[in-house]
């Protein structure tokens, strides 16, 4: 039984159920129909696949080399049947492709096109294609054996197939190629600005520089000649020359791995004693090592030591044997607090050093510009040195100096944005659906029956399956939707129907469109540096559009969301009305081990243990027991794989692919369910505009700094979704009438909601978002609030115009 529904739809939409057996029936029998239903699942992910395959052969044989995105004119039409002598609607244009690729197959002739007679250009393209297609299946047989099952399968059935080919090519190539072209050539235009306002690095030293990167030895590629990395992991030529140790890429921020240990180690002996001093402990600790290098034993050092003591020498012996064991213990890997990731400290290594092998305090200075002779550059640094130093290579003073303008020049512009490649469907891999349209499916709702009819089944005949019954409170509810056709999906062994429904939309107090806005960011203004010029284009557009007045009675919601929380802030027109902290899921981390529990944050709402509320799909604690199996099955196989020479050690596309797509899923459901809160709060608002950070071209704090272990690790482990967030809270608003906009986002935290100045002291600054709050610098503000509720209301603000975000510096890394 359909339900016809009872209002008008504007946007189609997809709710996923499971199929189960049906009432009493027999287990048996619901495998064997779910093995028939795979089996034309994959059938039609074949077909699919060859008829895809056919498709961009047709882009080689027919395309236009001067648009990367053409097929040629017959395949163009197939992928996006038109014709401008007449209008037409989606179901017209699918008649249209199915009569020109029968008579191209040679299945059925076509002579017109609705009303009008083929185009010349479209007809001449179509001869030759059917002219050249006999020799093409004779020389591929698997592209005779697709052409000979399609011309078996109904018209309709053929339809389905020729309808979700062309959807895949244009979803999953032409729009990717078309924002290529335009990427590449905002890009060039860029390239062709930064290098004529910088005309001393001359293209000859940058061919120059470059020829010295691509002698070196790439370590992620097994070690091979030429490094082709935008951002290398070499220190910079100005920090090599001074002949200190201290690199930026081994051990942790600029110091060895035992002197951030041996903070902590003072660390914690102060919180066990407040009289501890870390000076005195350090003077003991190089006498005791000097006596203990002359040959005495550590009892005889040490009452040696304090033999001189006014009273008390017993006690000071027994604190200081007392503290020296806690420091071995602490620097001991495998035991708590012990360091991880580098050999053990013993007695025997420290008095061979003859003092303590690490730094005595790490000091206030950004880490980049500190001081460490226990950190020695690595191999790769060293070669980079040697080979400016070479005077082979030919550069002089004055070149030298412009190795980090270099630096900055390669990071940006050494090459372009890449082309993007195509992957065809693949029923185990990247499954397409399949689709049962019209007189193809039946549902009853109010029974929860789907009725499917397969290619090989007559009219009248059905395959019957349950289905989990409609959510309780969904909108719209089952009585209201018409479901235009059926999409079946395995995802691994589990079967998955997707209902196609039309769904009403909201009115909206903007006569623009969410697609037009959309459009804008994606086409016109697609590259980072744009993003102010995206804002002005889409606020003009916004406010133009909006019915009443926009400065006194349009509801903006602006969300901030951070790397330790999220906040909201509420503003009605230019006037701010509220903040709230947003409870979302946080799981962008990357864990070593397996969190044991949630960190609690009292001014977080939400659960913090586990309870009927809390999203156990996506809790952190979840995803950091999927991490550890992945790091531990990557030790397993690169340890197998070291032992033939020929075996790249490193994971590869088909490993460990389990628990890689278990994370996927739970990244879906991270968004989806993120997206719900937030669209919860703009609802309960009123709201009609959300507002987010655009985060395009961002990168993790401190990702270039982090050694290959840790960067894989992080890469793993970080599961930064945002874009797939704010696309889900845009097809929720759409729904709603809402509206969603991104501005720009750089130094969005360090800038004051309310005097709107950079706040220049950083370190202060890094201090108190620590501690999750803001306090302006300036003292004629001296504004205080919690430090994501600042940067919504910054964004709000930078909507409005009120402020304006500086733009990111060249050749560094986009940061918040």
């Amino acid at each position: 039984m359909l339900v016809t529904a009872q209002s008008r739809y504007r946007e189609s939409r997809t709710l996923v159920r499971r199929l189960c057996r049906l009432p009493g029936q027999d287990a048996g029998e619901f495998k064997r129909n779910v093995a028939r239903l795979r089996e034309h699942f994959e059938r039609f992910n074949v077909d699919a696949s060859e008829l895809c395959q056919w498709w961009m052969g047709l882009r080689k044989r027919r395309g236009n080399a001067q648009n990367p995105a053409s097929f040629g004119v017959l395949g163009d039409f197939l992928l996006q049947p038109g014709d401008q002598r007449a209008e037409a609607d989606e179901a017209q244009r699918d008649r249209w492709r199915a009569l020109v690729f029968d008579d191209v197959a040679g299945f059925h002739p076509a002579s017109t096109l609705g009303p009008h007679a083929i185009p010349p250009a479209l007809r001449e393209a179509m001869n030759a294609e059917s002219a050249a297609l006999p020799q093409l299946r004779h020389r591929n047989s698997t592209l005779s054996k697709l052409f000979e099952r399609l011309e078996r399968l109904d018209p309709a059935h053929r339809l389905v197939l020729l309808k979700s080919a062309a959807e895949w090519i244009v979803a999953r190539y032409v729009h990717g190629v078309e924002n290529w072209v335009r990427q590449r050539a905002e890009w060039e235009k860029e390239k062709h600005d930064w290098e004529a306002s910088h005309p001393d690095l001359t293209p000859q030293i940058r061919e120059r520089f470059t020829a010295v990167f691509q002698q070196l030895g790439d370590d992620e590629r097994n070690g091979r000649i030429d490094l082709r990395r935008k951002n290398p992991r070499i220190c910079a030529y100005e920090r090599l020359r001074k002949n200190l140790d201290n690199c930026c890429y081994a051990g942790q921020k600029g110091h060895g791995p035992l002197c951030w240990r041996y903070a902590e180690f003072i660390k914690a002996r102060k919180e066990r004693n407040s009289h501890f001093n870390p000076k005195r402990f350090a003077e003991d600790a190089q006498l005791y090592l000097s006596h203990r290098k002359y040959g005495l034993p550590s009892h005889q050092a040490i009452q040696r030591m304090f033999s001189r003591s006014q009273g008390g020498a017993q006690l000071a012996q027994q604190r200081f044997h007392e503290n020296w064991t806690a420091y071995l213990q602490f620097s001991r890997p495998g035991v708590p607090g012990g360091a991880q990731g580098f050999g053990p400290l013993s007695e025997e290594t420290a008095v061979a050093a003859g003092c303590l092998p690490h730094c005595l305090k790490i000091g206030g200075k950004v880490w980049e510009k500190s001081e460490c002779r226990w950190n020695p550059h690595t191999d790769l640094c060293l070669q980079y040195k040697r080979a400016l130093s070479n005077p082979a290579n030919g550069f002089d003073e004055a070149a030298l100096k412009l190795e980090s303008l270099y630096r900055q020049w390669r990071a940006l512009y050494l090459a372009g944005p890449r082309k993007p490649s195509f992957r065809y469907p693949s029923s185990r891999d990247l499954p397409m659906p399949k689709i049962f349209g019209d007189r193809y499916h039946e549902v009853d709702m109010e029974r929860s029956v789907l009725r499917l009819r397969l290619d090989d089944m007559r009219e009248g005949e059905w395959i019957e399956f349950g289905f989990t019954p409609w959510p309780r409170g969904y909108r719209p509810s089952k009585r209201d939707v018409r479901v235009t056709s059926v999409h079946v999906n395995f995802v691994g062994t589990r079967l998955r129907v997707g209902f196609r429904f039309d769904a009403p939309h909201k009115p909206s107090r903007f006569a623009c469109s969410q697609d037009e806005l959309d459009e804008l960011r994606s086409r016109s203004f697609p590259r980072q540096a744009q993003d102010q010029e995206f804002l002005n284009a889409a606020r003009q557009r916004l406010l133009e559009s909006f019915r009443g007045n926009a400065e006194r009675d349009l509801r903006l919601l602006a969300v901030d969301l951070g790397m330790t929380g999220a906040h909201v802030a509420l503003y009605r027109g230019v006037d701010f009305q509220s903040h709230s902290p947003l409870p979302i899921v946080k799981v962008n981390k990357a864990y070593c081990e397996v969190p044991k529990q949630l960190v609690h944050d009292s001014r977080m709402r939400g659960p913090q243990e586990f309870g009927k509320d809390d999203p156990r799909g996506v809790r952190k604690e979840h995803v950091g027991r999927h991490l550890k199996r992945i790091a531990e099955g990557a030790a397993k196989i690169a340890q197998v794989r070291r032992r033939d020479e020929r075996a790249v050690p490193t994971l590869q596309n088909h490993d460990l692919r389990g628990p890689k797509r278990h994370i996927a899923w739970m990244v879906r459901d991270w968004a989806r369910h993120n997206a719900a809160r937030i669209i919860a709060e703009a609802e309960k608002n009123e709201c009609d505009l959300i507002v987010f950070e655009s985060l395009r071209g961002v990168r993790l704090p401190g990702y270039d700094e982090l050694s290959d272990d840790s960067r894989r690790k992080k890469a793993e482990g970080v599961l930064y979704a945002y874009g797939r967030l704010r696309a889900k809270v845009r097809e929720k608003a759409v729904e709603r009438g809402m509206r969603v906009v991104t501005v720009p986002y750089f130094k969005s935290s360090q800038v004051c909601s309310q005097c709107g100045r950079v706040q220049e002291n950083t370190g202060l600054w890094r201090k108190h978002k620590r501690e999750r709050k803001f306090v302006c610098e300036h003292k004629k503000c001296g504004a205080q609030l919690d430090s994501d509720a600042n940067a919504a209301r910054v964004l709000a603000r930078v909507f409005w115009r009120e402020i304006t975000l500086p733009g990111p510096d060249s050749g560094q890394p986009a940061r918040r």
